[in-house]
């Protein structure tokens, strides 16, 4: 019987390359849009708790001195990165279909920015306030730097830095219209980084603070913040710029907030009266509650074992 050729064999060959390419093209579709979608959505979760983290840090801090509690020791857990596929135990976990995982860095120094207060007649206060920071490594998602420092709480970005809780400073006129001024200035000490994806804790623990000698009432008082460089003093400047509205709310309006001539300088300064009143009588009344606190940065164990 003659050989004849049959198409049986190469038709089942042609259909298994072309499920094969639609298969390639579905997976190139979902990685190159796909995973770039779940890893930004991922990142920006993990920035909302970062900024969750950074809020409840101050909460913390604030009730500690508010209850005078010297020597409590307050441990806050912080996640530098991203959750990222670390086995292949579980199901769409290969490298190509998961999004590589983030990570950041988070660092408490001291110094870096002081307040000086200067009340009319009696020698200027320095404070240095120092500062945690925590500094992303993203790969979906846009750069942040959260800052805790003095009380409040910055983020930094590519296009700047702007408040997102106010220092704990509270201007409002007292009954004979005279002006009542609340300063909380916080002040963090150490010298701690780490770097990675994993959990940290951050440990702070609340020293004996010295209230500062300041004898009211004045006739005026300048608060002002020498930064570490320009954009941290914008920040200030949004900050008393807040001090101000709020004070405007409380029916003071002698409330001046100006950047000095150097760039790493803004200065908040308070008067009992707007210029060209007449200033008999009329005073600041200002009350400063320090509180310094210890801060180490310490790794912690993402399993037992």
């Amino acid at each position: 019987m003659p050989f004849r050729a049959r198409d049986d064999a190469l038709s089942e060959v042609v259909g298994f390359v072309l499920l094969l390419g639609i298969i390639v093209v579905a997976l190139s579709l979902y990685q190159l849009y796909g995973v770039p979608a779940v890893g930004r959505e991922n990142e920006i979760l993990h920035m909302n708790a970062v900024k969750d983290r950074f809020i409840d840090y101050k909460i913390a801090l604030d009730g500690l001195w508010v209850n005078n509690r010297t020597g409590v020791l307050l441990s806050t857990a912080f996640d530098l990165g991203t959750d990222s596929a670390a086995t292949g135990g579980r199901a769409f976990s290969f490298p190509l279909l998961t999004p590589a995982g983030s990570g950041g860095t988070i660092s408490v120094k001291s110094g870096g920015a002081n307040l000086t207060i200067e009340a009319a007649g009696d020698d200027p206060v320095i404070i240095p306030l120092g500062s945690l920071s925590y500094t992303s490594s993203n790969r979906y998602w846009v750069e942040q730097t959260w800052i805790y420092q003095g009380g409040a709480v910055f983020l930094s970005q590519e296009g700047g830095t702007t408040v997102r809780v106010g220092p704990s400073i509270a201007v409002a006129k007292t009954r004979d219209d005279n002006i009542s001024l609340t300063v909380a200035p916080i002040s963090l000490e150490g010298s701690d980084m780490i770097s990675g994806s994993g959990p940290v804790r951050v440990e702070t623990r609340m020293r004996k603070s010295d209230p500062a000698i300041l004898d009211s009432p004045y006739t005026q008082v300048n608060l002002t913040i020498e930064a570490g460089d320009a954009k941290a003093a914008e920040a200030w400047k949004r900050a008393f710029g807040e001090v101000q509205q709020r004070a405007k709310d409380e029916n003071v309006t002698s409330l001046l907030v100006s950047k000095l001539p150097d760039d790493n300088k803004v200065r908040l300064t308070i008067n009992p009266v707007e210029d060209g009143e007449s200033t008999d009588n009329k005073y600041i009344f200002l009350t400063v509650y320090p509180s310094n606190y210890t801060v180490t940065i310490h790794n912690a164990a993402s399993l037992v074992e």
